[in-house]
């Protein structure tokens, strides 16, 4: 589950969502780790979905899990 205590440790993650394929629409990922990563902190089963969301690191897990769709929208662009 992604924390980022500060700034600089988010960079990771808005470097992840500026390459995304929802360009600037709002992404599902992005918005659930916004809205409940302090709430999921301390709840086991919470944080476990949130670990299949995004990395600790900021590394989003569904870029990783389908590397084909992701490939597939930056060759439009």
């Amino acid at each position: 589950m992604a924390y980022f205590a500060n700034g600089c440790e988010g960079e990771v993650f808005d470097e992840e969502c500026a390459g995304c394929i929802f360009g600037d629409k709002p992404c599902p990922i992005a918005w659930i780790t916004a809205e409940h990563n302090y709430s999921a902190c301390n709840n086991p089963e919470a944080r476990a979905i949130m670990d299949k969301l995004v990395k600790q690191n900021g590394e989003c897990c569904m870029r990783r899990a389908f590397p084909e769709v992701f490939a597939a929208d930056k060759e439009k662009n």
